[in-house]
């Protein structure tokens, strides 16, 4: 089960995935579960017919994160219901993928070492040295949160575990959650794949469609391009290359 997250007017995005999935050979469906636009009152009555129980916090989360959300958890809702596979990949729409996707796949999914592998990330506050196997693979222990939702594989039994966990009310973006910030739930438990294979296209990945509707500091355009810059500087290199030996 291979999951492509993509918003109805992300064309641009759905080709560049499409003809890339296809080129390796994966099968996938889409979801894209849009409430950039929606009325606070649509989205609850949305979550109370398809998953009573889950409810947000219009305060903290934007409409947008709301509509991300809703996208990750349709593709979770269908593997707690599915009792032929173990896990699922998610993919967002905005990533280059590496011809070992497929390998790095199948080995996460026949044998789940994490409630959920993410297969690439920007955060490098990843362990070298605390890793378990994965086939050809090596997951990682993260020393902190993984702030992005780019790709991943989810256990079956963590996302059961995750809607039994419900009533609770979400407060945070899912890549807040789903990197092991503290939040209500069951916090999955996580490692980060390397070698990565996935990654930021860096065409599609820089034109958000959350931050145009996300009245908050951490989502401005400003502090985003400050962050990419932090990321990729000299000082940052050298700050992360302790996490070697950790």
């Amino acid at each position: 089960m291979l999951y492509l997250i993509n918003l109805d007017d992300a064309d641009a995005r759905r080709a560049s995935m499409g003809a890339q999935l296809v080129d390796l050979g994966l099968i996938y469906e889409r979801i894209g579960i849009d409430f950039r636009r929606a009325p606070r009152a649509s989205i609850d009555a949305w979550f109370e017919r398809r998953m009573p129980g889950i409810a947000f916090d219009h305060g903290s989360v934007s409409n947008a994160e709301i509509g991300c959300w809703a996208s990750h958890l349709t593709a979770w809702h269908r593997l707690a219901c599915s009792d032929d596979v173990s896990a699922c990949t998610v993919l967002e729409d905005d990533l280059s993928l590496d011809a070992a996707l497929p390998d790095a796949i199948n080995a996460l999914t026949c044998a789940p070492a994490f409630d959920l592998a993410f297969l690439g990330t920007s955060s490098r506050n990843v362990s070298s040295r605390r890793r378990t196997p994965a086939g050809s693979f090596h997951l990682h222990r993260p020393l902190g949160t993984i702030y992005n939702t780019w790709g991943y594989v989810v256990s079956r039994a963590w996302v059961q575990r995750f809607f039994a966990a419900a009533p609770w009310r979400i407060d945070r973006p899912i890549d807040h959650y789903t990197g092991g910030s503290r939040a209500a739930g069951v916090r999955p438990r996580v490692g980060v794949l390397r070698p990565a294979v996935v990654s930021e296209d860096p065409a599609l990945g820089v034109d958000s469609q959350i931050e145009p509707y996300t009245y908050r500091i951490d989502r401005s355009r400003i502090v985003e391009v400050a962050r990419r810059r932090i990321i990729a500087s000299r000082v940052s290199a050298i700050y992360y290359k302790l996490y070697e030996y950790l």
